[in-house]
Protein backbone atom coordinates (compact mmCIF):
# COMPACT_ATOMS: atom_id res chain seq x y z
CA UNK A 1 0.00 0.00 0.00
CA UNK A 2 1.30 3.46 -0.89
CA UNK A 3 2.76 5.45 1.97
CA UNK A 4 0.79 8.68 1.98
CA UNK A 5 3.06 11.53 2.93
CA UNK A 6 2.59 15.21 3.62
CA UNK A 7 4.11 15.76 0.20
CA UNK A 8 0.98 14.27 -1.35
CA UNK A 9 -1.09 17.06 0.22
CA UNK A 10 1.34 19.58 -1.22
CA UNK A 11 1.06 17.86 -4.59
CA UNK A 12 -2.75 18.03 -4.57
CA UNK A 13 -2.53 21.72 -3.72
CA UNK A 14 -0.23 22.47 -6.60
CA UNK A 15 -2.32 20.37 -8.94
CA UNK A 16 -4.94 23.05 -8.89
CA UNK A 17 -2.50 25.95 -9.10
CA UNK A 18 0.32 24.70 -11.34
CA UNK A 19 1.18 25.74 -14.90
CA UNK A 20 -1.92 26.01 -17.08
CA UNK A 21 -0.19 24.53 -20.11
CA UNK A 22 -0.68 20.79 -20.41
CA UNK A 23 2.38 18.62 -19.92
CA UNK A 24 2.82 16.31 -22.90
CA UNK A 25 6.48 15.30 -22.57
CA UNK A 26 8.46 14.09 -19.60
CA UNK A 27 11.89 12.83 -18.62
CA UNK A 28 12.58 10.50 -15.70
CA UNK A 29 15.97 11.33 -14.24
CA UNK A 30 18.09 8.45 -12.89
CA UNK A 31 16.75 7.57 -9.45
CA UNK A 32 19.21 8.18 -6.64
CA UNK A 33 20.55 5.12 -4.86
CA UNK A 34 19.86 5.92 -1.20
CA UNK A 35 21.74 2.87 0.06
CA UNK A 36 24.99 4.74 -0.72
CA UNK A 37 26.42 1.37 -1.74
CA UNK A 38 27.80 1.57 -5.30
CA UNK A 39 27.14 -2.15 -5.63
CA UNK A 40 23.42 -1.30 -5.54
CA UNK A 41 23.57 1.18 -8.44
CA UNK A 42 22.27 -1.48 -10.82
CA UNK A 43 19.09 -1.69 -8.74
CA UNK A 44 18.42 2.07 -8.84
CA UNK A 45 19.18 2.20 -12.58
CA UNK A 46 16.93 -0.78 -13.19
CA UNK A 47 14.07 0.80 -11.27
CA UNK A 48 14.54 3.96 -13.35
CA UNK A 49 14.29 1.94 -16.53
CA UNK A 50 11.17 0.13 -15.34
CA UNK A 51 9.47 3.40 -14.41
CA UNK A 52 10.26 4.79 -17.87
CA UNK A 53 8.80 1.63 -19.40
CA UNK A 54 5.59 2.01 -17.41
CA UNK A 55 5.14 5.66 -18.36
CA UNK A 56 5.85 4.80 -22.01
CA UNK A 57 2.65 2.77 -22.07
CA UNK A 58 0.65 6.03 -21.98
CA UNK A 59 0.05 6.89 -25.61
CA UNK A 60 -0.43 10.66 -25.20
CA UNK A 61 2.71 11.16 -23.12
CA UNK A 62 6.13 11.44 -24.75
CA UNK A 63 8.65 9.82 -22.42
CA UNK A 64 12.37 10.21 -23.08
CA UNK A 65 14.13 6.87 -23.39
CA UNK A 66 16.62 5.42 -20.93
CA UNK A 67 19.43 5.81 -23.49
CA UNK A 68 19.02 9.57 -23.56
CA UNK A 69 18.42 9.91 -19.83
CA UNK A 70 21.37 7.95 -18.45
CA UNK A 71 23.87 10.41 -19.95
CA UNK A 72 22.73 12.83 -17.25
CA UNK A 73 23.50 10.50 -14.38
CA UNK A 74 25.78 12.36 -11.99
CA UNK A 75 25.70 15.49 -14.16
CA UNK A 76 25.06 18.74 -12.28
CA UNK A 77 23.27 21.20 -14.53
CA UNK A 78 20.35 23.55 -13.89
CA UNK A 79 17.14 21.62 -14.38
CA UNK A 80 15.64 24.08 -16.93
CA UNK A 81 18.81 23.69 -19.03
CA UNK A 82 18.55 19.89 -19.08
CA UNK A 83 14.85 20.13 -19.87
CA UNK A 84 15.64 22.38 -22.85
CA UNK A 85 18.28 19.94 -24.07
CA UNK A 86 15.77 17.09 -23.83
CA UNK A 87 12.88 19.23 -25.09
CA UNK A 88 10.49 18.18 -22.32
CA UNK A 89 7.79 19.97 -20.34
CA UNK A 90 8.48 18.27 -17.00
CA UNK A 91 10.91 15.98 -15.23
CA UNK A 92 10.61 13.33 -12.55
CA UNK A 93 13.32 13.17 -9.90
CA UNK A 94 13.47 10.69 -7.08
CA UNK A 95 15.24 8.02 -5.12
CA UNK A 96 15.00 4.32 -4.41
CA UNK A 97 15.88 2.38 -1.29
CA UNK A 98 15.86 -1.37 -0.91
CA UNK A 99 15.88 -2.65 2.64
CA UNK A 100 15.41 -6.34 3.34
CA UNK A 101 12.37 -7.51 1.39
CA UNK A 102 10.96 -3.98 1.00
CA UNK A 103 11.56 -1.29 -1.59
CA UNK A 104 10.62 2.38 -1.42
CA UNK A 105 10.46 4.88 -4.27
CA UNK A 106 10.18 8.59 -3.59
CA UNK A 107 9.38 10.73 -6.62
CA UNK A 108 8.68 14.37 -7.36
CA UNK A 109 7.35 16.04 -10.48
CA UNK A 110 8.87 19.35 -11.52
CA UNK A 111 7.66 21.76 -14.19
CA UNK A 112 10.72 22.28 -16.37
CA UNK A 113 10.43 25.89 -17.47
CA UNK A 114 9.52 27.32 -14.06
CA UNK A 115 11.44 24.80 -11.91
CA UNK A 116 8.23 24.56 -9.86
CA UNK A 117 7.50 21.44 -7.80
CA UNK A 118 4.08 20.13 -8.78
CA UNK A 119 3.81 16.91 -6.81
CA UNK A 120 5.73 14.50 -4.61
CA UNK A 121 4.97 11.21 -2.93
CA UNK A 122 6.54 8.05 -1.54
CA UNK A 123 5.56 4.46 -2.28
CA UNK A 124 6.66 1.32 -0.49
CA UNK A 125 5.95 -2.34 -1.17
CA UNK A 126 7.34 -5.84 -0.82
CA UNK A 127 9.88 -6.70 -3.49
CA UNK A 128 7.44 -9.26 -4.91
CA UNK A 129 5.07 -6.35 -5.71
CA UNK A 130 7.73 -4.07 -7.20
CA UNK A 131 6.07 -4.04 -10.63
CA UNK A 132 2.78 -2.93 -9.12
CA UNK A 133 4.68 -0.21 -7.26
CA UNK A 134 6.06 1.07 -10.58
CA UNK A 135 2.56 1.11 -12.03
CA UNK A 136 1.21 3.12 -9.09
CA UNK A 137 3.92 5.74 -9.50
CA UNK A 138 3.27 5.95 -13.27
CA UNK A 139 -0.48 6.33 -12.73
CA UNK A 140 0.07 9.08 -10.16
CA UNK A 141 2.36 10.98 -12.53
CA UNK A 142 -0.12 10.64 -15.40
CA UNK A 143 -2.83 12.08 -13.15
CA UNK A 144 -0.69 14.99 -12.01
CA UNK A 145 0.37 16.03 -15.52
CA UNK A 146 -3.29 15.89 -16.54
CA UNK A 147 -2.60 13.43 -19.31
CA UNK A 148 -5.83 12.00 -20.64
CA UNK A 149 -5.42 8.25 -20.46
CA UNK A 150 -7.45 6.07 -22.77
CA UNK A 151 -8.99 2.74 -21.88
CA UNK A 152 -6.10 1.13 -23.76
CA UNK A 153 -3.61 3.03 -21.59
CA UNK A 154 -5.41 1.95 -18.44
CA UNK A 155 -5.41 -1.65 -19.62
CA UNK A 156 -1.67 -1.52 -20.31
CA UNK A 157 -0.99 -0.03 -16.88
CA UNK A 158 -3.19 -2.57 -15.13
CA UNK A 159 -1.16 -5.49 -16.43
CA UNK A 160 1.23 -6.35 -13.67
CA UNK A 161 2.10 -9.55 -11.90
CA UNK A 162 3.92 -10.45 -8.77
CA UNK A 163 7.54 -11.22 -9.48
CA UNK A 164 9.98 -13.52 -7.77
CA UNK A 165 12.30 -11.08 -5.92
CA UNK A 166 15.42 -13.14 -6.66
CA UNK A 167 14.50 -13.40 -10.35
CA UNK A 168 13.82 -9.67 -10.53
CA UNK A 169 17.19 -8.92 -8.95
CA UNK A 170 18.94 -11.17 -11.47
CA UNK A 171 17.02 -9.45 -14.26
CA UNK A 172 18.15 -5.99 -13.15
CA UNK A 173 21.75 -7.19 -12.97
CA UNK A 174 21.39 -8.57 -16.49
CA UNK A 175 20.07 -5.26 -17.81
CA UNK A 176 22.97 -3.41 -16.20
CA UNK A 177 25.45 -5.72 -17.94
CA UNK A 178 23.59 -5.51 -21.25
CA UNK A 179 23.85 -1.72 -21.23
CA UNK A 180 27.66 -1.97 -21.37
CA UNK A 181 27.34 -3.39 -24.91
CA UNK A 182 30.75 -5.05 -24.76
CA UNK A 183 31.62 -8.74 -24.98
CA UNK A 184 32.07 -9.31 -21.26
CA UNK A 185 28.91 -7.39 -20.39
CA UNK A 186 26.78 -9.24 -22.94
CA UNK A 187 28.04 -12.65 -21.83
CA UNK A 188 27.33 -11.78 -18.21
CA UNK A 189 23.90 -10.47 -19.13
CA UNK A 190 23.04 -13.81 -20.73
CA UNK A 191 24.17 -15.59 -17.57
CA UNK A 192 22.00 -13.33 -15.39
CA UNK A 193 18.99 -13.65 -17.69
CA UNK A 194 19.38 -17.43 -17.54
CA UNK A 195 19.58 -17.22 -13.76
CA UNK A 196 16.38 -15.15 -13.67
CA UNK A 197 14.62 -17.72 -15.85
CA UNK A 198 15.78 -20.54 -13.58
CA UNK A 199 14.37 -18.64 -10.60
CA UNK A 200 11.10 -17.85 -12.40
CA UNK A 201 10.38 -19.94 -15.53
CA UNK A 202 7.45 -17.64 -16.42
CA UNK A 203 9.48 -14.42 -16.42
CA UNK A 204 8.70 -13.07 -19.90
CA UNK A 205 11.01 -10.06 -19.68
CA UNK A 206 13.97 -12.28 -18.82
CA UNK A 207 13.38 -14.39 -21.95
CA UNK A 208 13.05 -11.23 -24.06
CA UNK A 209 16.21 -9.83 -22.51
CA UNK A 210 18.12 -13.01 -23.28
CA UNK A 211 17.02 -12.85 -26.91
CA UNK A 212 18.10 -9.20 -27.04
CA UNK A 213 21.54 -10.06 -25.64
CA UNK A 214 22.09 -12.75 -28.27
CA UNK A 215 21.03 -10.39 -31.06
CA UNK A 216 23.46 -7.66 -29.96
CA UNK A 217 26.25 -10.18 -29.30
CA UNK A 218 25.86 -11.56 -32.83
CA UNK A 219 25.76 -8.08 -34.37
CA UNK A 220 29.02 -7.24 -32.59
CA UNK A 221 30.65 -10.51 -33.66
CA UNK A 222 30.95 -11.92 -30.11
CA UNK A 223 28.82 -15.00 -30.80
CA UNK A 224 28.45 -17.06 -34.04
CA UNK A 225 25.26 -16.04 -35.90
CA UNK A 226 23.96 -19.62 -36.00
CA UNK A 227 24.17 -19.97 -32.22
CA UNK A 228 22.62 -16.55 -31.67
CA UNK A 229 19.74 -17.29 -34.05
CA UNK A 230 18.84 -20.57 -32.35
CA UNK A 231 18.95 -19.01 -28.89
CA UNK A 232 17.00 -15.92 -29.99
CA UNK A 233 14.33 -18.05 -31.64
CA UNK A 234 13.89 -20.10 -28.48
CA UNK A 235 13.98 -17.19 -26.02
CA UNK A 236 11.65 -14.92 -28.01
CA UNK A 237 9.08 -17.71 -28.38
CA UNK A 238 9.26 -18.43 -24.65
CA UNK A 239 8.79 -14.72 -23.84
CA UNK A 240 5.49 -14.50 -25.72
CA UNK A 241 4.41 -17.90 -24.42
CA UNK A 242 5.05 -16.78 -20.83
CA UNK A 243 3.18 -13.46 -21.20
CA UNK A 244 1.55 -12.31 -24.42
CA UNK A 245 1.15 -8.76 -23.09
CA UNK A 246 4.90 -8.00 -22.82
CA UNK A 247 5.88 -5.80 -25.77
CA UNK A 248 9.59 -6.70 -25.58
CA UNK A 249 8.83 -10.34 -26.34
CA UNK A 250 6.93 -9.44 -29.50
CA UNK A 251 9.78 -7.15 -30.55
CA UNK A 252 12.17 -10.08 -30.42
CA UNK A 253 9.74 -12.39 -32.27
CA UNK A 254 9.39 -9.77 -35.02
CA UNK A 255 13.17 -9.57 -35.34
CA UNK A 256 13.40 -13.33 -35.83
CA UNK A 257 10.61 -13.23 -38.43
CA UNK A 258 12.44 -10.48 -40.29
CA UNK A 259 15.63 -12.57 -40.24
CA UNK A 260 13.59 -15.39 -41.80
CA UNK A 261 12.33 -12.99 -44.50
CA UNK A 262 8.80 -13.45 -43.23
CA UNK A 263 7.87 -9.82 -43.86
CA UNK A 264 4.17 -10.24 -43.18
CA UNK A 265 4.68 -11.79 -39.77
CA UNK A 266 7.41 -9.30 -38.86
CA UNK A 267 5.17 -6.35 -39.69
CA UNK A 268 2.23 -7.81 -37.79
CA UNK A 269 4.28 -8.50 -34.68
CA UNK A 270 6.06 -5.13 -34.74
CA UNK A 271 2.62 -3.51 -34.75
CA UNK A 272 1.58 -5.66 -31.82
CA UNK A 273 4.65 -4.57 -29.86
CA UNK A 274 3.83 -0.91 -30.53
CA UNK A 275 0.20 -1.49 -29.57
CA UNK A 276 1.32 -2.92 -26.23
CA UNK A 277 3.85 -0.14 -25.60
CA UNK A 278 3.46 2.98 -27.79
CA UNK A 279 6.62 4.49 -26.30
CA UNK A 280 8.94 1.61 -27.17
CA UNK A 281 11.43 3.52 -29.33
CA UNK A 282 13.23 0.45 -30.69
CA UNK A 283 9.96 -1.01 -31.96
CA UNK A 284 9.22 2.16 -33.96
CA UNK A 285 12.81 2.24 -35.23
CA UNK A 286 13.00 -1.40 -36.33
CA UNK A 287 9.50 -1.31 -37.83
CA UNK A 288 10.45 1.82 -39.74
CA UNK A 289 13.58 0.11 -41.10
CA UNK A 290 11.48 -2.85 -42.24
CA UNK A 291 9.03 -0.58 -44.06
CA UNK A 292 11.92 1.27 -45.72
CA UNK A 293 13.41 -2.04 -46.88
CA UNK A 294 10.02 -2.85 -48.39
CA UNK A 295 10.10 0.53 -50.23
CA UNK A 296 7.13 1.78 -48.19
CA UNK A 297 8.88 5.01 -47.29
CA UNK A 298 5.73 7.05 -46.67
CA UNK A 299 4.75 4.59 -43.95
CA UNK A 300 8.29 4.29 -42.62
CA UNK A 301 8.79 8.01 -41.99
CA UNK A 302 6.22 8.38 -39.17
CA UNK A 303 7.78 5.45 -37.29
CA UNK A 304 11.29 6.81 -37.77
CA UNK A 305 10.13 10.22 -36.59
CA UNK A 306 8.46 8.66 -33.56
CA UNK A 307 11.68 6.88 -32.66
CA UNK A 308 13.58 10.17 -32.86
CA UNK A 309 10.88 11.92 -30.85
CA UNK A 310 11.22 9.35 -28.07
CA UNK A 311 14.93 8.73 -28.23
CA UNK A 312 16.18 12.15 -29.31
Amino acid sequence: MAVISAALIIGRFFFGHGPSQAISSIAVFPLENLSRDPEQDYFADGMTEELIAELSKIGALRVISRTSIMQYKGVHKPLPQIARELNVDAVVEGSVLRSGDRVRITAQLIHAASDQHLWADSYERDLSDVLKLQTEVAQAIAYEVRTKTTKQDETRLSRHKSVNPEAHDSYLKARAQWSKRNEEGLRKSIEYFQQAISQDPQYALAYAGMADSYIVAAEEGFIPPEEAYAKTLWASSKAVEADETVADGHLMVATVAEHDWNWGKAERVYRRAIELNPGLARAHHWYGLLLSALKRHDEATPNSNERLRLNL
